[in-house]
């Protein structure tokens, strides 16, 4: 075993990604990271006794290219005796229909692909857990933070990608770009190149290319440093995160009695699920904790964050010291009332407008941070 195989190895017996008698899917687009990855976990499968497959999406984009990649990631897989699905998906219609970006409608459908072939192994094969492996290294990582600090995504986006989240692994997240290149030059393995990657209309090519290499400029070590403070930075998300999750714990409440939404002024008519937060102590808070309470009552709606900005909490921040009767619409269908020193948080079936929520006698006021969607 070389270094490189001893430096993965390593890495998932010290972050536990894999138990024996699990299964493992590697997103196999065809690229260098992802040939290295399923490369690197054929030859480590028997040490760790798991089980290896690899799935290969075609985003319906790129035309002959996309098929290259395709006959490539099938072959590769066939001679490592790793079995393989192709899945083709429509990510330009998707693209359309949905008002997303190419690049975001091609993600989301890659993992929707990978969860439901994650599904349809774990109902079929005689495995513990399965796992879905995607190829993210280090400079990735970096490109990532860098991306979620231009947005203002906060602590939450610069804490950067987990190695391990959900049923989602990322065993490469400490290796550099450099030395999987170094290693697949050196075993003679081949890989596609996707030509997309080289188009700088794309934000994350422009990190890639343009802004990363100027900051290796001022410092060679540069990708790694940031994401060192990642880790800091991570660990912070957590102590705040579970601070919160334990505050709702002890001062929230599910509310699923009509009567009690009622007498709260909040029509129950399309009401999916609603949470009621004292807010008398939280005032005494500071700001930053505040936030991570707000966060976490989106999280016990079930609501990813994804489309929640710092504005968002902002607002429910104001709302809290307003002078009550006060009403928010938010992100996915969400709303937020300060009723009787109490943060009502709702999440409808659809968006609540504002006759109806007046002829259900609820005086209100909505956002400039927009309304769900």
């Amino acid at each position: 075993m070389d270094a490189m195989l001893r430096k993965l190895a390593n890495i998932m017996e010290e972050e536990k990604l894999v138990r024996r008698g699990d299964a493992v899917i590697v997103g196999l687009s065809g690229g260098p990271d992802s040939v290295f990855l399923l490369q690197a976990l054929s030859a480590l499968r028997e040490k760790f006794g798991f089980r290896l497959f690899a799935v290969h999406v075609h985003h319906g984009i790129r035309g002959e290219e996309a098929d290259r990649d395709a006959a490539f990631s099938r072959k590769m897989a066939e001679e490592l005796a790793v079995p393989f699905r192709l899945v083709r998906v429509p990510a330009p219609e998707y693209a359309e229909k949905h008002g997303l970006s190419l690049e975001e409608a091609a993600r989301i459908l890659r993992y929707r692909a990978f969860q439901e072939y994650r599904t349809a192994l774990s109902e079929k094969e005689d495995v513990n857990t399965v796992w879905i492996a995607v190829a993210h290294h280090l400079d990735d990582q970096a490109e990532t933070i860098l991306h979620n600090f231009v947005r203002g995504s906060g602590m939450r986006g610069m804490a950067g990608m987990d190695v391990k989240r959900d049923f989602i692994i990322r065993p490469l997240l400490s290796i550099k770009r450099e030395d999987i290149l170094k290693w697949l030059k050196d075993q003679h393995i081949p890989y596609v190149f996707d030509s997309t990657n080289e188009d700088l209309q794309y934000t994350r090519n422009r990190i890639r290319q343009v802004v990363l290499p100027e900051l290796q400029k001022i410092n060679p070590e540069a990708a790694l440093h940031i994401c060192e403070t990642a880790v800091m930075l991570r660990e912070a998300e957590t102590f705040f995160r579970e601070k919160a999750e334990e505050y709702v714990k002890n001062h929230g409440t599910l509310v699923e009695n009509a009567i009690a939404l009622t007498a709260m002024k909040i029509p129950d008519d399309h009401v999916e699920k609603t949470i009621k937060l004292s807010v008398s102590e939280l005032k005494k808070e500071a700001p930053l904790f505040r936030s991570y309470v707000m966060m976490e009552l989106i999280r016990k709606l079930d609501v990813p964050l994804k489309d929640w900005t710092r504005r968002h909490f902002r607002d429910m921040d104001r709302l809290i010291f307003g002078p009550g009767n006060g009403h928010l619409d938010l992100p996915a269908k969400v709303s937020a009332d300060y009723v009787k020193k109490h943060l009502i948080v709702s999440i409808h079936q659809d968006v609540i407008s504002m006759k109806r929520r007046k002829n259900h006698g609820t005086a209100c006021k909505s956002s400039d941070s927009g309304r769900g969607n």
